[in-house]
């Protein structure tokens, strides 16, 4: 009696262990089940967008997501819906190994950029940048490291803080336009959405 109890005992442990195993693996499997649509990745934070995209397939991917936005050799690009970008970048299995998030401050076509550099509510200059000074602060752009900011309703930097410095750009004659602001920290405002700027640098053109 006391080896059919032990023998009853292991096989229930056995299937624990099995089911906790299967569970496990439901929850952590790279599996077009568990992959969140784009909607949700937006709400989340890039190192958790991170930790669940890497390992899916480039297919798995492609699949669930549709057609990218842009699509290189090992790089893919899909919008977001707001000004932001996720990036997966791929190894030589075509399996994601690094997921980046990014604002496209410029569009590919350029033809005018017009620099407002402004103090408080003053304008003290604004000019067109030149074909030189466009290549460096196209450059500058794309080496910012912003961070979405989800402000409740009265608390943005510019509602909570008085004065500051604001960098207005305005791209092909008002088709976009977006500002690098310092009130309490460092800012990029487009579209009327605040990103924090991780690595603080001023645009590389004299004011």
């Amino acid at each position: 009696m006391k080896r059919k109890i032990t023998s009853v005992f292991i096989a229930a442990i056995v299937l624990f262990l099995a089911y906790e195993a299967w569970l496990f693996a439901y929850h952590n499997q790279k599996s077009n089940d568990n992959l969140p649509g784009l909607q949700s990745i937006s709400e989340m934070e890039e190192s958790d967008i991170n930790e669940i995209i890497c390992g899916y397939k480039r297919t798995q991917l492609n699949y669930m997501w549709d057609e990218p936005h842009k699509t290189e050799d090992d790089v893919d690009i899909w919008s977001l819906g707001d000004d932001r970008y996720l990036q997966v970048n791929y190894n030589n299995k075509d399996e994601a190994v690094i997921t980046v998030i990014f604002v496209e401050l410029f569009p590919d076509d350029i033809d005018k950029v017009k620099m407002a550099y402004s103090a408080g509510t003053a304008i003290e200059s604004e000019r067109i940048l030149t074909k030189e000074e466009l290549v460096d602060v196209t450059d500058w752009a794309s080496g910012l490291d912003l961070e979405l900011q989800r402000f409740e309703e009265g608390e943005a930097p510019n509602e909570a803080y008085a004065g500051g410095e604001e960098y207005v750009f305005d791209i092909n004659d008002g088709e976009e336009t977006f500002s690098y602001i310092w009130i309490d920290n460092y800012y990029i405002v487009k579209d009327g959405k605040w990103y924090l700027v991780n690595n603080p640098v001023l645009p590389p053109v004299a004011i």
